[in-house]
């Protein structure tokens, strides 16, 4: 009996090692290759030291200096008008000091969170709360946008990623003002874009996303421009966080149709920020349910240099 138990466990650890290296390979990055494995020289910067030095130069409503300080409250707000908001300059010594940005505003109050910095009250201020503002509640867009005001709405990453940064943010700071409201009119608003494009389940239709915007006010894509198909990605990570938060199967299915999108196509969509997103999710996907992304074509998009903007890997 022993012998036989033996005798199993050996073809129980044969079949595991042989299932790990059939279906566990590393994939090889072509341009990651390229680089040396130990550069030297080579200096580790002290991450968390830049983030707090950052936080505490440009939180700083009372520093003076040339062209300081780079942040200013806002008390005439039009989306959450019970409470301000605040910007910052997204250059310093900006000929529009006025003017302020989401894809600036988030990503700092988020960074500033993981290292620790607790931004729903710092010295007195709600930052997080602030932060909504940047939700389009006013003009019936109901998304984030890169301005409190609206959009051109000829920029899919300038329209797409302040919401990726809200739902960064949403998962620091649970419960903060209309965060949950906020959190399925986002994915609701961006799921009613997808289908626009041509995404259904009966019958099974991927949408059409080479386009270089969506406008959500009309339900009418920008088609001129440099496109930027790799906004698929960035809405299907979207998608697919609406689905772990929610339990809904609408919003899984919306990130299926985004991701095939991406997976059909055969040049690199690479525009900018956007699609690392969605190969990250991809591979969450084909672990958690089955499907079958082309991770390693898509990774490699993700650092080789794409004919879109002739740009490599910036991310």
């Amino acid at each position: 009996m022993i012998k036989i138990i033996r005798s199993i466990f050996l073809i129980l650890i044969l079949f595991v090692g042989f299932v790990s290296e059939t279906y566990s390979q590393q994939i090889s990055i072509n341009r990651i290759e390229q680089m040396p494995n130990i550069p030297s020289p080579y200096e580790m910067r002290d991450w968390k030291k830049v983030t707090t030095g950052y936080d505490s130069l440009v939180f700083d409503l009372s520093r003076t200096g040339d062209y300081l300080p780079l942040i200013w409250l806002n008390t005439s707000t039009i989306n959450y008008p019970e409470h301000n908001s605040f910007g910052l300059n997204t250059v310093v010594g900006t000929t529009s000091p006025s003017s302020s940005e989401g894809i600036n505003v988030l990503p700092a109050t988020i960074g500033a969170s993981l290292v620790g910095i607790d931004k729903s009250n710092q010295n007195g201020y709600n930052w997080v709360l602030m932060c909504e503002e940047y939700f389009n509640k006013d003009n019936n867009a109901n998304v984030y946008l890169n301005h409190p005001n609206g959009s051109n709405w000829d920029d899919w990453w300038y329209d797409v990623m302040p919401n990726v940064f809200f739902y960064q943010l949403y998962d620091l700071y649970r419960g903060t003002g209309d965060f949950s409201n906020q959190f399925k009119l986002v994915a609701d608003q961006w799921l009613e874009a997808v289908k626009t494009l041509g995404g259904s389940s009966t019958p099974w239709k991927i949408p059409s996303m080479n386009n270089r915007a969506f406008n959500l006010l009309t339900m009418i894509p920008l088609t001129t421009g440099v496109i930027e198909p790799e906004a698929a990605g960035a809405l299907g990570w979207i998608f697919y966080n609406a689905y772990v938060e929610t339990g809904e199967d609408k919003y899984r299915i919306g990130a299926e149709w985004t991701l095939e999108f991406l997976n059909s196509l055969t040049s690199n969509p690479s525009y900018e920020l956007q699609l690392p997103y969605g190969v990250y999710i991809a591979a969450r996907m084909n672990g958690e349910f089955g499907t079958n992304y082309d991770i390693e074509k898509m990774l490699n998009w993700c650092f080789n240099v794409g004919p879109l903007r002739s740009w490599g890997s910036i991310i």
